[in-house]
Order: C-alpha cells, then structure tokens, then sequence
C-alpha cells in the first residue's frame, strides 16, 4: 500500500462519511485451506484471494443495509480492465454500489464502460465535488479529523500487526475471518474470540482498548443483521426468531434441538437439563434482551457504529473526548448508550476486565445540563477517565 493509495483512501472514507456511512479502510478477504499432509501437526493454511480498499455499511431505520466498496489506486494503467475486477468483486460482496478512485488519468474508455457495469469512476475533483454536494453538520475538522488522517490511519492499520501473539487469533478474526463467515455465525464467533484471550486483553493499553472497540463495532454490525432478520421473519416473537438465525434457519435448529434431546436421553439419571442445554449459550438471555432493545430503537445503530468507529481509531491517537464533545450538536444519546450496552455485554459474556466497561461508559457519558434547558450549542469538551499504560488497573478480572 502506497502513501498515494492510503490518501485517496483517506479522500473516500471522509466522503462516505459525509454521505452517512460507517467505514473501514483495508478489507482482505481470504480462503481456509486445509492441510496438506497427512500429519496431524500439519498447520492449516490461508489464502488471500482479494481486499477492499474502503468498506462503506449504512444502516438504515428499519436495519436495511447499504454497502458501498471503493477501490483505491493511483496507477493511470489498465483503468479498463480494472474495471471488470471492480464489479466481480462488487457481485461477490453483494454490494449496492462501487467506486474505482484514481489519482488521475481515467481513460475516456472506463468512463464510458462504467455506466455499462454500475460503477462509479472518481478522480479527486469528482471526489471533492461530491464533498461539496453532501454538506454535513458533523464537525469533521475536529476531533473526527483523525479518521481522514492519513498518518493516523496508516498508524492505526499497523497497530495490529505488532500486538502479542497471544491476540493473534482475534486480530485475525476481525481481520479476515469476520467477513467470510456466515453472517449469522458471528454473533457467537465474537464472543467465543474474545473469551480465548480474556486474560491477555488489557484496558490499560491503548491498542488493547482499540481492538476491543473494533470488536463492540463488529458485535453492533452483526446485531444489526440479527435485527433485519427477525424484522422480516416474527417481529412478534423475537426470541424463536433469533434461536432460528443463530443456526442458519429453522431447519438447522430443530437439528440441534434433536441432538441435544438426544444427549438428554444419555445423560445419567438425576441429571437435569433444560430443552435448550446444548443448543444454546449460557447467556443468550441477555443476547436477546441485547436484541431487543435495538429493534426498540431502530434509527440510532447507524450512529452507534459510527461511535465505536471513531473510539477505536482515538484510542491510538491518544485522544480521549467523549462521544458528546466530539459529535457536538449531532451527538445521540441512545446511540452511545447502546453501544455502552454492547461493549458491556462482550465484557461480561467473555470474561473481560470489567475496565473495558467502566472505559465504554465513561467515552459514552452523556453530558449534564441544567435542569429544564435544552442547549442548542455544542457541548464544552468533556474527557473520558484516562487509561494510561503506566498506571495500575483500577478494576479485578471478573464479569
């Protein structure tokens, strides 16, 4: 990745952002292939079969989402052809619309051959006309400007790549294996990630607090796919709906459901168990009610991701606003509750150091104002506790 390639990253994501899309730079998606030998040490292996340069997710009131990919080069050659890439992987990621960005020099050929395939071609003008045209009461050149940074964001994307290798299968899940996955898989593969290395996260460091922020925007992401599902299924019974999500349909979990009557069937005599033992996690009662109360409030998720966006890239850039001071008059209260919610959640459900917690509430906090007044003005800066590196924790590992 060159630093030409990063700024026109930079250039898109802050377009997205104008446009109301939560974002994610640099998406490699890969393939699982199993070993070759015999040997029962034989390690399996990965292959990396494409990425997306910039990933833009709308989601709407009713959790409808709106994906947009964006391919970033500032090569002048082979804008044609390259063409044809854009929109394969565009049908693959089932996406609603993509943009081949360039530094310049778009033949009269691709802009041509893009009404034909549904894509949009972009040169900086274009980009920035396109500013022009989706104005913003979002104060992106405060401290949202980190986001379109491009040294910040450069740092952040690297940040990942030198934690303890004890983090190393979660970094790889929310790298690559999140978005391979089976949708429905995740609301219980994020969980399951995190409690393998609840005792290696640490809240005092800030990359540790990035990537658990990354993680509560995966979770929200995921929560939002659950939402849409059981919408359009049995809005009504939220609970039987989601049983079947989480398996991948009804016929699914009425296979586990039989396997566990079986297993009940076998287990010794005296013991007791639920019709759910065995299909189930421990805590899907507070998944549910985590459910719940999104499709109770179904306009902020949008801005919930957007949050925990921002949170996880500042926590790198040492900046320790709040989500009130940062998002001024366009800040929502229910959105950063609800991703405080989240990130308690995951904390609790993976056995992580409650600071995790006490770090979400505290970015999260709505300002106080005096009693009976509504300021139409924006929020004088508020901090969030610090977490400093050096300093001891304030919290015992526990749920």
């Amino acid at each position: 990745m060159s630093e030409l390639d990063l700024g026109l990253k930079v250039a898109s994501r802050r377009l997205l952002w104008r446009m109301g899309f939560t974002t994610r730079v640099d998406v490699p998606l890969r393939a699982f292939v199993p070993p070759s030998g015999s040997g029962t040490r034989s390690k399996p292996r990965y292959e990396t079969y494409t990425d997306l340069d910039v990933l833009g997710l709308a989601i709407s009131p009713g959790f409808a989402l709106r994906t947009v990919i964006a391919d970033c080069k500032t090569s002048q050659r082979g804008s044609t052809e390259r063409m044809f890439w854009v929109r394969g992987v565009s049908d693959f990621f089932d996406a609603d619309d993509a943009w081949m960005v360039r530094a310049g020099g778009v033949t009269a050929a691709s802009r041509q051959l893009a009404g034909r395939l549904g894509i949009s071609v972009l040169e900086p003008t274009d980009v920035a006309r396109l500013e022009e045209y989706h104005p913003t009461d979002l104060p992106l050149d405060g401290p949202l400007a980190l986001l379109f940074d491009q040294e910040r964001v450069g740092a952040y994307m690297k940040a990942f790549t030198t934690l303890d290798k004890k983090l190393e299968r979660l970094v790889e899940y929310r790298q690559f294996d999140y978005w391979v996955y089976e949708e429905h898989r995740n609301l219980l593969q994020v969980v399951a990630h995190l409690e393998q290395v609840n005792k290696h996260l640490d809240p005092r460091q800030p990359a540790h607090r990035a990537l658990f922020m990354d993680c509560a925007w995966l979770y929200a992401l995921s929560l939002a796919h659950a939402a849409q599902h059981v919408r359009a299924v049995h809005v009504t019974d939220v609970d039987t709906a989601l049983q079947q999500y989480l398996f991948g349909g009804q016929m699914a979990l009425q296979e586990k459901q039989q396997l566990a009557a079986v297993l009940q069937r076998l287990a010794p005599r005296g013991t007791e168990a639920s019709a759910t033992d065995g299909v189930l996690p421990d805590w899907y009662p507070r998944l549910l009610e985590l459910l719940t109360r999104h499709l109770r409030r179904p306009a902020v998720i949008n801005d919930e991701l957007r949050y925990a966006e921002w949170v996880a890239e500042a926590q790198l850039a040492k900046d320790s606003s709040t989500l009130a001071h940062v998002f001024g008059a366009a800040f929502d209260p229910l959105a950063a509750k609800l991703l405080a919610d989240v990130c308690g959640f995951l904390v609790t459900m993976a056995g992580l150091n409650p600071d995790f917690r006490a770090f979400a509430r505290a970015v999260a906090a709505q300002p106080d104002a005096p009693a009976g007044l509504a300021s139409t003005r924006s929020p004088a800066p508020e901090k969030a506790p610090a977490f400093d590196s050096d300093s001891p924790s304030e919290g015992v590992r526990g749920s």
